[in-house]
C-alpha cells in the first residue's frame, strides 16, 4: 500500500512539473514560430503561413541588433564581475567577520530590498545628468553592480554561514591571514554560491529595461539589447512582429549558455544557500 501511494505522488509531481514545462515553453515556441514567420504583424497568430529566415538577416542589415547585443554582454559581464566581487567580500565579512555595527548594517542591507526601483528613478535619472552619465554604459553598469550586489548578498550570507568556521581557525594557528583564508580555503567552498551570484547578476544587468530605458535614450548604437528591442516595436518595426522576436530569439542564446554551462553549481547554490538565509 505504502509503494503504490509513494508511486502514484511520484506519478503527480512529474505530472504538475510537465504542465509546468509546456507552460513555460509554449510562450518561447511561439516567439521563435513568430521570428521565422513572414510579414506577420499581429502577435495572436497560431500558425504563420510561410516560413523564412529572412527576418534574421534583416535584423544585423536594418536595425542596430549588432551595437545592442555588445553593449548589454559588455555590460553584464563587467556587473557580472564586479558583483561576485562585492558579494563574496561582503557575505564573508557578515557571515565570518565580528564587527561593530554588523547587525544594523545587514538590517540596512535588508531595508533596502523592501523599497521598489520606481521610487529611486528620479534620483537615478539627476545623479547620472548630475555626473554627466547620461547615454552612458558605465553609468549602468555601477548602478546595475549596486542592486545586483545588495540583493545577492542575503542569499550569498546564507551559504557562507555554511561553512564550518572551525576550517578559519585551522588555517589561522598554521599561520594563514585573512586574505590567504578567503581566497584557498573560503571561495573554493563557495564555488556554487558564487555560480548563483554570476549567473543572477549577469541576467539582473542583461534584462535591466527600467533604468536602462530612463537614461539610455538617446544614442540608438548605446543602448543595451532590452532597450533597442523595445524602440523596434515603438518606431519603424512597429507593425512587424518577425524582427523583433528574431531580436528576442538571438538575444536569449547568451543567459541559455551561462545558464546550462554553471547550472550543476546553480541549482546547489540556491539549495544550499537557503538553509540559513
Amino acid at each position: 500500500m505504502y509503494n503504490v501511494k509513494k508511486r502514484v505522488g511520484r506519478i503527480l509531481v512529474h505530472f504538475i512539473l510537465l504542465i509546468l514545462a509546456v507552460v513555460t515553453i509554449i510562450p518561447f515556441f511561439f516567439v521563435v514560430l513568430i521570428s521565422l514567420g513572414k510579414n506577420v504583424i499581429d502577435t495572436s497568430v497560431f500558425f504563420v503561413k510561410e516560413l523564412t529566415l529572412d527576418n534574421y538577416s534583416r535584423l544585423f542589415t536594418e536595425t542596430r541588433f549588432s551595437n545592442w547585443l555588445i553593449n548589454s554582454l559588455l555590460l553584464a559581464t563587467v556587473t557580472m564581475i564586479l558583483s561576485v566581487i562585492v558579494v563574496s567580500l561582503s557575505a564573508c565579512a557578515f557571515s565570518r567577520l565580528r564587527f561593530q555595527g554588523r547587525t544594523k548594517l545587514f538590517n540596512f542591507v535588508l531595508l533596502i530590498q523592501v523599497f521598489p526601483l520606481t521610487l529611486s528613478m528620479v534620483s537615478i535619472f539627476r545623479i547620472f545628468l548630475a555626473l554627466g552619465l547620461l547615454n552612458k554604459i558605465e553609468g549602468l553598469i555601477i548602478v546595475d553592480s549596486a542592486f545586483a550586489s545588495a540583493g545577492l548578498v542575503l542569499i550569498a550570507k546564507g551559504y557562507f554561514d555554511t561553512i564550518p568556521y572551525s576550517l578559519d581557525e585551522a588555517a589561522m594557528i598554521d599561520g594563514a591571514n585573512r586574505f590567504r583564508i578567503l581566497t584557498q580555503i573560503t571561495l573554493p567552498l563557495a564555488k556554487p554560491m558564487i555560480a548563483v551570484v554570476a549567473i543572477q547578476s549577469f541576467v539582473i544587468a542583461y534584462n535591466e529595461y527600467a533604468i536602462a530605458s530612463t537614461v539610455m535614450t538617446q544614442k540608438l548604437e548605446a543602448m543595451p539589447l532590452a532597450v533597442g528591442l523595445q524602440s523596434m516595436i515603438e518606431g519603424q518595426f512597429g507593425i512587424n512582429w518577425s524582427v523583433y522576436c528574431a531580436g528576442a530569439v538571438l538575444g536569449s542564446i547568451p543567459m541559455l549558455v551561462l545558464f546550462y554551462s554553471l547550472q550543476k553549481y546553480f541549482i546547489g547554490g540556491l539549495t544550499e544557500g537557503s538553509v540559513k538565509a
